[in-house]
């Protein structure tokens, strides 16, 4: 009974909210920016300015038409309440297969792409970034082919942005993402407005690069870019109620004095993306330095 009014619960939640708003995205990617190891390659550091204006980027994409609107708004969310039970595979379409597979599908009631497919974007455009750097280093200096690359090196690093911001936003995390849908004993708000409150109004009123950096993580490599994801999506989902709490005490109430504790928690989950990001770009430029690996290809089957 429990699972079932957890289910219509969500159905009957509204659709509301992507992502941290734009100045989270922007605070998130300039962030990142700091304390980046100094062996990348210079066209990267000049890109700064650049890579920043990237990260709110796929929710400009709202909008555009039928067919990006019904791939773009899962690629910003696991909710990782469905998925909790399941080993993850690195492969989105394993993993569909193995929704299915599993009867999670049916167990809840949702469709395909309702719980989100946050990691692995990640994940593929991180493997994508590797990859380009890959090219980058086999170009000729100063060639048309090496321009091509560095740009396309720079869009893929700065959208990649976007959706490590969103893993570190516990609302992106969760069924609970807009308001509580599971049992509320603890009286956390079920109204359609604490997305935005938290990573939009009170971001825009008491947020700042000044806040983010100082809470910067060293620097480190990460080989595995879907087990980092999905290890930081994990440790944003354990955040999900310390969020609401907060939310419920009026922590992020603009109408009130700046709660310290709301700061506190704000800049710590735009300083983990941050750090994030930063270990993501400069791991797969030195992940770069190694061969692809090789992979079976599997025959296509025959009429």
């Amino acid at each position: 009974m429990k699972r079932i009014v957890l289910v219509i619960s969500f159905l009957l939640l509204p659709l509301c909210a992507f992502g941290w708003g734009e100045k989270g995205h922007l605070i998130s990617s300039e962030a990142a920016t700091y304390g980046l190891p100094n062996d990348m390659p210079v066209f990267f550091y000049k890109s700064f300015p650049e890579l920043v204006y990237l990260g709110p980027d796929p929710d400009r994409w709202r909008g555009a038409g039928e067919s990006l609107d019904g791939v773009n708004p899962p690629d910003h969310f696991l909710d990782y309440e469905y998925v909790a039970h399941l080993d993850l595979p690195p492969n989105r379409y394993r993993y569909l297969m193995l929704m299915i597979d599993s009867g999670t599908l049916r167990r809840y009631g949702i469709a395909v792409d309702t719980a989100g497919f946050l990691p692995w974007r990640i994940a593929e455009l991180s493997e994508h970034l590797t990859n380009q750097f890959r090219l980058w280093r086999f170009s000729a200096p100063r060639s048309t082919e090496r321009a091509a690359i560095e740009h396309e090196i720079v869009f893929v690093a700065g959208v990649l942005g976007h959706y490590v911001a969103d893993a570190a936003n516990p609302d992106h995390s969760t069924i609970n993402y807009n308001g509580w849908v599971a049992p509320n004993p603890n009286g956390y708000a079920t109204d359609c407005e604490t997305h935005e409150r938290f990573e939009t109004v009170f971001v825009n009123h008491a947020i700042s690069i000044d806040d983010v950096e100082p809470r910067l993580d060293p620097p480190k490599p990460r080989p595995n870019a879907f087990a980092a994801a999905l290890e930081f999506i994990r440790a944003s989902n354990a955040l999900v109620e310390p969020l609401y709490r907060i939310d419920r005490d009026g922590g992020f109430d603009v109408f009130r004095p700046v709660s310290p504790v709301a700061r506190e928690f704000t800049a710590k989950r735009l300083a983990a993306g941050a750090s994030l990001l930063r270990d993501l770009w400069w791991s797969a430029w030195r992940n770069s330095a190694t061969r692809a690996p090789r992979r079976r290809l599997t025959p296509a089957p025959t009429n």
